[in-house]
């Protein structure tokens, strides 16, 4: 038995743990983006509400991601990587939380499958993200940063060509199709170990450099403004030179452009389509573009941060909730699915007029939502509520974050998957 000095007060906070509010501003713009996309864009009609539509469309996932990668970051150490046991505890952190982001993830797909291809739960992916960012965690930031450069050149282009593999009548076909029928997560919520990694929306193989980027960055003074002025200018020429590059070759082989949004990868019967950057296509030059803004925005945030004192503090309370507020939204979105609501708030011509067709629905699209077969919309304060929306989820938003933080440190989902963590690596390190 060992004896254990008492504490005599509580660790200070100081400037290097204190709570980066810019990086939490960010994060609620990334899951704003992502309720204008699946509601619409509030307070906003015609050109204005296009172009932010236009702007969110996988820049929004983009800079989800990236900041994934600069949470890793704060929590493993921040400028000064782990060494030693503290790498070890690290790990298991990470690795526990990644488990946790997996199980949470394949419960909200699955509970919000009635969106079919509407939404893609990001949530499980950010869980194998996690877990394949487990061994960078030991890297400084300029080791993370040419893991993510090599990931980002080489990542999209492998990704096709086994995709290929698996889309003909090869042994890793055998092997992919023996694992789907084991496999929990496919089985679940056809969010597997594969779709995780090739298949899927939001494939690690073409978006683990966006988590790697966002490691190298938050192995960064993020405090400091000449770092983050340096943030902002490389992010700008970073997605200026990938988008002109994907454009000159495009124009120089002749390339048609996909008609609109890719589904998380390039179809493997467009090989060409590898050279544009299309929003969701998860090629390495929609990472050049939809990164580059990302770190700006990241920038701009934590300059707005500090110079705007308490004025933001609500958006920054909101972000601080991210988690919790994206399952929200994907909640929501699927009762207004089911309800018949989603086609009055706004959304485009094409998408409300297949939800209205009621008994005309096709039934041989893949993953079709659950619109109601009887055509149906709702009436009174239903109708009310899913006609506005895009400012109701905006408002509810700002409003539920601030009022729960009155009583509670950390929203639900935080609290949670955090309170989770730490008792499971407790309960490790205590076994002998």
């Amino acid at each position: 038995m060992s004896a254990r000095a008492p504490e005599l007060s509580p660790p200070r906070t100081t400037e290097r743990t204190r709570r980066l509010v810019g990086v939490d501003i960010a994060r609620f713009v990334a899951v704003f983006g992502m309720f204008c996309i699946h509601f619409g864009v509030p307070f906003a009609q015609g050109d204005v509400e296009v172009w932010v539509a236009q702007f969110s469309s996988g820049r929004s996932t983009a800079l989800f991601t990236l900041l994934a990668g600069v949470s890793l970051a704060i929590m493993t150490g921040r400028s000064e990587p782990p060494i030693g046991s503290a790498l070890r505890d690290a790990r298991v952190r990470v690795a526990v939380r990644a488990v946790l982001l997996l199980v949470v993830g394949l419960a909200l797909a699955r509970a919000t499958s009635a969106t079919g291809f509407l939404l893609t739960v990001i949530i499980p992916f950010y869980g194998l993200y996690f877990l394949l960012a487990v061994p960078f965690i030991r890297l400084r930031a300029r080791g993370l940063l040419i893991a993510s450069v090599v990931s980002a050149a080489v990542g999209p282009q492998l990704s096709f060509v086994l995709r290929t593999w698996i889309a003909w009548d090869t042994p890793l076909r055998a092997v992919v199709d023996a694992i789907d029928l084991i496999d929990p997560g496919h089985l679940i919520a056809d969010e597997g170990l594969f779709d995780l990694l090739l298949l899927g929306f939001y494939p690690a193989a073409s978006y683990l450099p966006l988590v790697l980027a966002g490691m190298a960055v938050g192995r960064l003074d993020l405090r400091s403004t000449k770092v983050r002025i340096w943030l902002g200018a490389t992010g700008l020429a970073v997605s200026h030179s990938g988008y002109e590059l994907s454009n000159w070759l495009v124009e120089a082989t002749g390339t048609a452009l996909p008609p609109g949004p890719s589904e998380g990868t390039v179809p493997i019967d467009h090989p060409e389509w590898l050279l544009t950057a299309t929003a969701h296509s998860g090629t390495t030059f929609e990472l050049l573009d939809s990164g580059g803004i990302a770190l700006v925005i990241l920038a701009v945030c934590l300059e707005l941060a500090d110079r705007t004192g308490r004025a933001l503090k609500p958006l920054a309370t909101a972000g601080s909730m991210a988690l919790t507020l994206y399952a929200i939204h994907a909640l929501t979105l699927a009762w207004q699915i089911v309800v018949g609501g989603w086609p009055l708030s706004g959304v485009p011509d094409t998408l409300a007029q297949l939800a209205s067709m009621g008994p005309a629905l096709p039934t041989d699209v893949p993953n079709m939502p659950a619109f109601p077969r009887d055509g149906h919309h709702p009436e009174g304060v239903v109708a009310f509520v899913n006609t506005y929306m895009p400012e109701v989820f905006l408002i509810f938003s700002i409003v539920f974050p601030l009022v729960w933080k009155r009583f509670f440190r950390r929203g639900p989902l935080e609290a949670a998957i955090s309170e989770t963590v730490r008792w499971v690596t407790g309960r490790s390190a205590r076994q002998p």
